[in-house]
């Protein structure tokens, strides 16, 4: 790669994971010499970010002016970085501009899209041009879907290194940790709830219903691994972490195809078997008021509540987006859109920093032996743990200590950023470990 004014480009900057990010830049530059800049329309609101943000003893990022609706300020922002970190979604109506003239000027591109849709449209359009120019384009890098990809990656390894067997099955159990979350806007961004309009607006695909729906365009087993994977939508106790689980929220429909296509693009059986099948869901026991002289079986019926309250509407947004009225989406997003914050507004600081959660990871070898793992994660999933987790992808990529894997083009946070992002994820306050 030629050389750049800048490691990083942070562009949406002033958003609220924006803000969060730059935060995180100044973290990482405090401790490792990184060329940097934040990117947006607004000069004057990129100013008061930097001053605001930055101390005035460490060392000023650059200030780039682009806006998405602009090629040409995107081509000539793409060309002065190694690594630009996409900030500025919803993306379906303005991100393939961004990714197209990240992979004109030879710089690597991540986002935190969830909109499958559109990635499905970034395959089909960019992949192979992407591949050819040896550029990586990373979607789906915040809590949506890099650490859940990761740990399939990483649990996968584990069996391969204990039983000398391919995985045959990864299973994850969300919990939140930490402060309660009482509500939505406490658990989804706005970013998030936009992205989420984003496909109700715009979504015309079955991409929500098909977990396949991101392998590559020459698979013939689509429809095999779409049956194996299949959604479910119903609450259920699971024996394993002997809690009510859900559907993960706020998607439950984006870390699966994500996951699925980094087991396609690695292309290895002996890492993951041919039958390869992935599970997600969220523990209820996390999100229910603890009473503490009594069992947790005491909670259940409560847990049982939760969990409805949340595989409703998420099987409600499936179905709109399925459905062929246009009615039923617009009365979707209005839901959507009065349930959760706007976009750029946040919880509060004490929300951020005492909110956590942590997975609890299973994983079948290929003759049905077991094993277990963990991932524990601080901060805020969407506000805090997110904006930690891209900008230490984004850094990784640019100095090369992440990013050593032979996969370019329309990639996935595990075939991008390889088995490393284990150890670099630490910074970002995450941890794996095996549980006896």
């Amino acid at each position: 790669m030629a050389a750049r004014s800048f490691d990083v480009i942070v562009f949406g900057a002033t958003g609220f994971t924006g803000r969060q990010a730059v935060t995180a830049m100044v973290h990482r530059a405090a401790s490792q010499p990184i060329r940097w800049a934040v990117a947006g329309r607004d000069p004057e609101r990129l100013e008061r970010l930097v001053a605001e943000r930055v101390p005035s003893a460490a060392e000023q990022p650059g200030v780039v002016v682009a806006d998405a609706k602009n090629n040409d300020s995107l081509h000539a922002m793409a060309a002065r970085t190694a690594v630009l970190l996409n900030l500025a979604g919803p993306y379906a109506p303005t991100g393939e501009a961004v990714v197209q003239a990240c992979i004109a000027s030879g710089a690597h591109c991540i986002d935190l899209s969830g909109e499958t849709f559109w990635v499905q449209q970034l395959i089909a359009r960019h992949h192979r041009a992407a591949k050819t120019a040896k550029v990586k384009i990373i979607p789906c890098c915040g809590y949506e879907a890099l650490p859940f990809d990761i740990a399939a990656l990483w649990m996968a390894q584990q069996v391969r290194q204990r039983y000398a067997e391919p995985c045959r099955e990864v299973k994850v159990v969300v919990s939140f940790v930490g402060k309660r979350i009482k509500s939505v806007a406490d658990a989804v961004s706005g970013g998030t709830v936009a992205s989420l309009s984003s496909l109700l607006e715009f979504d015309n695909t079955d991409c929500v219903r098909n977990p396949a729906c991101l392998l590559p365009v020459d698979a013939t087993d689509a429809n095999e691994v779409a049956e194996r994977n299949a959604y479910r939508f119903t609450p259920h106790f699971d024996e394993d972490v002997q809690a009510v689980t859900s559907p993960t929220i706020p998607a439950p429909f984006v870390n699966p195809p994500i996951v699925l296509r980094s087991k396609a693009l690695f292309a290895d059986e002996a890492l993951f078997a041919q039958d390869f099948r992935y599970v997600e869901s969220m523990s209820m026991k996390s999100l229910v008021p603890s009473v503490g002289f009594l069992p947790d079986a005491a909670t259940l019926p409560m847990q049982w509540a939760a969990a409805a309250s949340l595989a409703v509407p998420l099987a409600n947004i499936s179905a709109a987006l399925a459905g062929p009225l246009k009615f039923e989406r617009g009365a979707m997003r209005k839901l959507v859109a009065w349930l959760a914050p706007k976009s750029g507004q946040g919880p509060s600081e004490d929300a951020l920093a005492n909110t956590g959660y942590c997975f609890d990871i299973f994983a079948l070898s290929q003759s049905g032996k077991t094993l277990r793992g963990r991932l524990d994660a601080q901060g805020h999933p969407g506000y805090r743990s997110t904006p930690e987790m891209v900008v230490t992808a984004a850094v990784g990529l640019a100095k090369g200590t992440l990013g050593r894997t032979p996969h370019f083009g329309i990639v996935t946070p595990a075939t991008g950023l390889g088995i490393e992002a284990v150890e670099a994820l630490r910074e970002a306050g995450l941890t794996f470990s095996l549980v006896a």
